[in-house]
């Protein structure tokens, strides 16, 4: 069972926990882990035809149907869905074990991250290198949702700085503070210029310099241009394929016209030797 955090949307994995008891997330929000809600009818999330929530499969479209709660309103739902239809909560988000788990840093040795709560989001600091990791919902936060007032705090937040080249010799592939998986090395958005190390189920590693940057590029409509000029790059391909189906259809068709033609001229020099071949007999 998950339980997010009413602040910050953190997600904690509670199974097993009994209900009442209560716990302190990262960011200090006190949570109750309370009674399940039940739903009057549920949706189907193969086909969205309505089903009774005892049901084990779907009368609609046969599928096979799994409840589970909601994180954040706790209501059921079937196993399928993205969203939660009580509340709209993200509900493929993945969680942690526990709040008071420590995250060792990325590029430090031995040293560990602490949290800190910036307006709804937690952010996980290094107070060696400045590094900051941020999991998924803290970066949907500030990269999709773009509010002026919460990129502004996480700016005042973090310190100062251009994006610097690491020295020679540091690691280049980190591991993740959470699942210790060696996250993946990728370009945040084309024109951005920022490289970052990314744990597909947890979230980003940024370097110091790295998030202040992403927040102006993305509130400045950095990704909205890279997403018109990746259109425009797309355009462009399926012309150019079409313009070279065209010519091959064109090439083909001329071929198969040049091959009819000689195998006319054959056949009428063969009927002329044949014919000569008869005479001189």
């Amino acid at each position: 069972m998950i339980l997010a955090c009413t602040a910050c949307d953190s997600r904690y994995d509670v199974t097993g926990h009994e209900i009442g008891q209560r716990f302190r997330c990262r960011c200090g929000q006190v949570l109750t882990l309370e009674a399940r809600t039940q739903a009057g009818r549920l949706t189907c999330p193969h086909c969205g035809a309505g089903v009774d929530p005892s049901a084990k499969r779907c009368d609609h479209c046969s599928s096979a149907l799994l409840l589970k709660a909601c994180p954040r309103c706790l209501s059921r739902v079937f196993h399928g869905h993205k969203h939660c239809p009580e509340c709209g909560a993200e509900l493929d988000v993945a969680a942690i074990a526990g709040a008071s788990a420590d995250r060792p840093c990325p590029r430090c040795e031995g040293v560990m991250l602490h949290a800190r709560r910036v307006d709804d989001l937690v952010i996980d600091e290094c107070d060696h290198c400045h590094g900051v990791f941020l999991d998924h919902i803290a970066i949907q936060r500030v990269v999709t949702d773009r509010q002026q007032a919460r990129a502004e705090a996480v700016l005042g937040a973090l310190p100062p700085g251009e994006v610097v080249e690491q020295p020679a010799g540091r690691k280049m592939y980190i591991k993740c503070p959470i699942c210790s998986t060696v996250m993946n090395r990728k370009l945040f958005s084309a024109g951005s210029g920022v490289i970052i190390d990314v744990c597909r189920a947890h979230g980003a590693f940024f370097d110091p310099g790295e998030l202040p940057r992403i927040i102006q590029f993305v509130m400045n409509g950095g990704l909205e241009q890279a997403h018109r000029k990746e259109l425009e790059r797309m355009r462009e391909d399926i012309k150019r394929e079409q313009q070279n189906a065209q010519f091959a259809a064109m090439m083909s068709a001329r071929s198969s016209t040049t091959a009819v033609n000689r195998a006319s001229r054959d056949t009428a020099g063969g009927a002329l030797v044949d014919l000569l071949f008869a005479l001189w007999r």
